[in-house]
């Protein structure tokens, strides 16, 4: 009788995870068509999964030190437990976390000063990004000298994108043409779980 109850007890979680992941594609494909970003779904905390804090470790050892930073989708800001010596530490989301966040909806021109800041840092956020191009081109024009993010390329990560959420679908090949010709270069290359990890920096002549 156990058996059986723990049985139906799993066919009903597959059954609800399986509804919310439909409910999830379906959203997903109507904001894309909008092209607009998701507030509701980022407006919940139990979005930022713990399990993220590694691969945000990994962004953060590209760090130098007496850097000014501003970390795009900081969520948490568990970025902010990693750093050291550095100058500056700013985060930025789509929703206001606390008092020192900077609303900043990325698929929208940005409206605040980035000429203070030489490091940004992009967690986990461009896949909900429609225009990367555009992104990166203003973190060139505000003379940012180091970009570090991470992003699940179409080309490596398989998954159904619209079922978890992502907004845009580049390769890799298709995201190192932005990097190039916005004048940063790729100084480190790594891959977590297929998620791709990049640390670009600014050329001297651009």
């Amino acid at each position: 009788m156990k058996q059986v109850i723990h049985r139906l007890k799993k066919l009903l979680r597959l059954d609800k995870q399986s509804r919310l992941t439909k409910q999830r594609e379906l959203k997903t494909k109507a904001l894309i068509k909008e092209k607009r970003s998701d507030f509701d779904r980022w407006k919940s905390d139990a979005e930022l999964l713990p399990n993220w804090n590694e691969r945000t470790a990994i962004l953060a050892s590209y760090i130098q030190p007496d850097a000014h930073i501003i970390e795009f989708g900081a969520g948490a800001m568990y970025m902010k437990t990693l750093l050291r010596h550095v100058k500056s530490y700013t985060p930025s989301d789509i929703v206001k976390r606390d008092e020192t966040t900077i609303i900043c909806d990325l698929n929208k021109p940005i409206n605040f000063d980035l000429t203070v800041y030489d490091v940004a840092v992009f967690s986990g956020v461009l896949e909900y990004v429609y225009d990367i191009d555009t992104v990166v081109k203003t973190m060139s024009k505000a003379n940012i000298q180091q970009l570090i993010l991470s992003y699940c390329c179409s080309d490596i990560v398989t998954l159904t994108r619209t079922k978890n959420g992502w907004l845009s679908d580049y390769t890799r090949p298709e995201l190192e043409a932005i990097f190039l010709s916005n004048g940063y270069d790729i100084a480190d290359y790594r891959e977590w779980h297929k998620q791709s990890i990049f640390n670009l920096i600014k050329r001297v002549d651009s």
